[in-house]
């Protein structure tokens, strides 16, 4: 949130939300990490419980020259299924 616009006025980005309620651990927390390394790197202060969800999520503000994108991981290959012949019965042919 930009500072000077009122407490409930439009955001500048959503960068991710919390839910307290949710027991799904991982639909909790949800963060966009390359965008807020991105507004880390250009001076956005979170406060102090953002602050306190960013650490636990291990998210750091980038170094000097460190790129705030964070590197794709590499996508694994599919392996491939075997190929297998049906387990039916044999076919036999009436005399």
């Amino acid at each position: 949130m930009d500072s000077r616009t009122p407490r409930d006025g439009r955001s500048i980005e959503e960068l991710g939300h919390y839910d307290p309620m949710s027991r799904n651990a991982e639909t909790q927390t949800v963060l966009n990490v390359d965008r807020l390394r991105y507004w880390l790197s250009v001076g956005a202060q979170p406060s102090e419980k953002v602050q306190a969800l960013l650490r636990k999520h291990n998210v750091k503000k980038p170094a000097p020259g460190e790129p705030w994108a964070l590197p794709k991981p590499a996508a694994a290959p599919v392996p491939s299924a075997p190929a297998t012949t049906p387990a039916g019965p044999a076919a036999t042919t009436a005399p």
